[in-house]
């Protein structure tokens, strides 16, 4: 196309040219602000978002496109009318120019899988989902899908997981603008090093056999310059920023930065630790047919509870170029390295650490509602698979309904596993609508950390003429290696149906679980422990939705999920509710309110036995390798209002003061605590 244009010369009737003003200033004051160095300065809130009514001396345009170059908020001062309120004729027109800088450009990207909602198993948060809710960690987030069980081993700074199903170590999988976010620090991915610095948006799928965590970094949907600012604080010494700052035209390409850091004085007042990371990605663009990006992101966890490590840093570093081959096929090739640094000086830790990279291709395509998408990785490293292999297609037809179905197969050293599934619904038929989904085929997970540096030698003498050991074929004075990872076998089945009327919606599904082996989760809490024998569960699911007529915009929501006998990490049954209210004011829709009250909780969970000798705060121990967390119930209550772009938010949890609650042996979660504070976006 060659070089852009500077400027871009429109005709506008008796304009006023506007004032310029300097760049380099606004891009300085809005980095300040972004990261909160300074303290805020900012312009009148309606400068970020149009008046209740649109004035003929400021009339907007947004996202004209003129060939390939978007141009926004073209701003039209001064429109001149006759005596009677007419426009005047377009030969009065003179020429102006709108700034270059309004023009923007993102990645090209792979299409988007099948949903599919409640029916698809399938939940989906964009922006402005993820700033209505006051969710402060992704664990919050996906905690509110039914079915999900949020693992936490204390408060900020300690190990956090999600599991669904009973499912362990490598069937909780995490990626991030399509780059796997692979376990280091055990079997499963600890989300306290996951944040949400820079995520505008996240796909969760919820299958019986794997849960799949999507994350989408920041893309542009205008051509100025965007920050968001979140802070908070609350009991527990509990102190809460994330901000952000993206501009779309820097150093001849875009650039976009996060930085964020959660920390508290722990749940029993004496374990203080904090979640701190920094995100930063440059961008170059060919138009938006393709471009290169380069991700840096970093992200800690400390803290003073004594069974865990001090101190354990994530970094990501990633390089992505992204192209639309043609109208309907985009494609994508990545390389990345990701470590695991853990800075402790106890013996458990000397060893623990290191890196592995992986490269990948991926490729989608869509037309007419279907969509087919394929991905190949390759990992470098032990303890990791050599290669995966995945393939899907599905469709979604409003007139009809949808599908979606895959393949996966993946190399471990001196094996392979392979999987297949298959999901649908079809549409409404007087309301009623069908929905099933099934999968079978073995998965593997990593066993413990990784850990790239040798362990000191053993200088103890050895008989040189003691026999081999006749049970593991080993040598004189030799130890077996122990396996970087394990195989189990899973076949899994949800079939249900949904009935909506108007605003009403109710659903269930009856759910049946068959597996061989069940593995740990594999966070720091019970990382190499043991593989459990399988066997076979049935169960059921429903949820519903339904508004109360006694107030406009309020409604009761729910679900629960029973099971005819608990499994590791799948208590018999499983429920959330709340009653909640949501409305929009004004014309303009520049007030927002939200208001929840509910519950959530789980019967007794087994869980496997660490942490010494693994008996929890009741003394219940279910057996040699499994130890019984009590029964846990959290009340919550939330109130968030949107001014404009400014969101204020307050929430309580376990507002009841149940002081027992638990998710594993002996680490009890933090008490009756209240939060505050504001979310703020804004532009240029």
């Amino acid at each position: 196309m060659g070089e852009e244009p500077r400027r871009l010369t429109v005709s506008v009737s008796r304009l006023f040219a506007p004032r310029p003003g300097p760049r380099a200033g606004a891009f300085v004051r809005a980095l300040i602000v972004a990261f909160g160095v300074t303290a805020v300065s900012a312009g009148r809130l309606d400068a970020q978002v149009p008046p209740d009514t649109v004035r003929a001396d400021t009339l907007r345009v947004d996202t004209l496109r003129v060939d390939t170059l978007r141009v926004d908020t073209l701003r039209v001062d001064t429109l001149r009318v006759d005596s009677l309120g007419r426009p005047l004729p377009p030969d009065t027109i003179q020429q102006d120019s709108v700034s270059a800088d309004t023009i923007f450009y993102n990645l090209p990207d792979l299409a988007e899988r099948p949903a599919g909602g409640w029916a698809g198993g399938v939940w989906t948060w964009d922006h402005e989902a993820i700033l209505a809710t006051e969710a402060l960690t992704l664990v919050d987030l996906v905690e509110t899908v039914p079915g999900m069980i949020a693992l936490r081993a204390g408060d900020f700074g300690t190990p956090l997981g999600v599991t669904a199903f009973g499912l362990g170590g490598g069937r909780i999988r995490v990626f991030r603008d399509g780059f796997e976010l692979t376990p280091l620090g055990g079997a499963s991915v600890d989300l306290s090093r996951v944040g949400l610095g820079g995520i505008t948006r996240v796909r969760l799928e919820r299958r019986p056999g794997e849960v799949r965590i999507d994350l989408s970094t920041f893309r542009f949907s205008d051509g100025r310059a965007y920050s968001l600012i979140e802070a908070g604080t609350g009991d527990l010494n509990t102190n809460i920023f994330r901000g952000m700052f993206a501009n779309p035209t820097t150093l001849g390409g875009d650039i976009a930065l996060a930085l964020e850091r959660l920390d508290s004085r722990g749940s029993r007042g004496n374990e203080p630790g904090f979640e701190q990371g920094t995100w930063l990605r440059y961008q170059l663009h060919r138009e938006d047919r393709a471009g290169l990006a380069v991700d840096f992101r970093r992200m800690a966890s400390e803290t003073e509870a004594e069974p865990y490590a001090a101190k354990v840093t994530r970094t990501d570093l990633t390089v992505r170029g992204s192209a639309q081959l043609f109208e309907a096929l985009t494609a994508q090739a990545y390389w990345g390295r990701s470590s695991h640094d853990v800075e402790d000086t106890r013996d458990a830790y000397l060893t623990e650490g290191g890196r592995r990279t992986q490269a990948g291709l991926l490729a989608s395509w869509t037309r007419d509602g279907l969509t087919a998408d394929a991905a190949w990785r390759h990992f470098g490293g032990a303890g990791l698979p050599r290669s995966d292999l995945e393939f899907s297609i599905g469709a979604d037809r409003p007139a009809y309904g949808g599908f979606a179905a895959g393949i996966e197969r993946a190399a471990w050293a001196g094996t392979s596993t392979s999987a297949k599934h298959v999901r649908a619904w079809t549409r409404p038929l007087l309301g009623l609508s069908l929905f099933g989904s099934w999968e079978s085929g073995t998965y593997g997970a990593r066993v413990g950390p990784i850990a790239d540096v040798m362990p000191p030698l053993d200088t103890t003498p050895v008989d040189s003429m003691a026999a081999p050991d006749t049970t593991t074929g080993t040598g004189p004075g030799t130890v077996p290696a122990a396996p970087d990872f394990r195989v189990t076998n899973r076949t899994a089945s949800r079939l249900g149906a949904q009935w909506v009327w108007k605003d009403v919606a109710l659903s269930g599904a009856k759910l049946r679980l068959e597996t061989d082996s069940l593995l740990p989760i594999g966070l720091q809490p019970d990382r190499s422990g043991p593989a459990l024998s399988g066997g076979v569960r049935t169960g059921w699911e429903a949820w519903a939705r339904v508004p109360l007529p006694i107030l406009d915009g309020l409604h009761a929501e729910g679900s629960l999920q029973k099971w005819d006998q608990a499994w590791s990490y799948m208590p018999e049954q499983i429920y959330r509710g709340a009653i909640a209210y949501h409305r929009t004011f004004l014309e303009s829709g520049n007030f927002e309110l939200w208001w929840s009250v509910g519950v959530t909780g789980h019967g007794p969970m087994t869980v496997r036995q660490v942490l010494g000798d693994a008996t929890n705060e009741t003394g219940d121990v279910a057996g040699p390798e499994l130890a019984l967390v009590p029964f846990y119930q959290n009340w919550f209550g939330r109130i968030q209002i949107r001014i404009v772009t400014v969101h204020v938010f307050i929430g309580w949890n376990n507002f009841t003061v149940r002081r027992n609650l638990q998710d594993f042996p002996a680490r009890l979660l933090p008490g009756p605590r209240a939060f505050y504070g504001i979310r703020w976006t804004m532009w240029n």
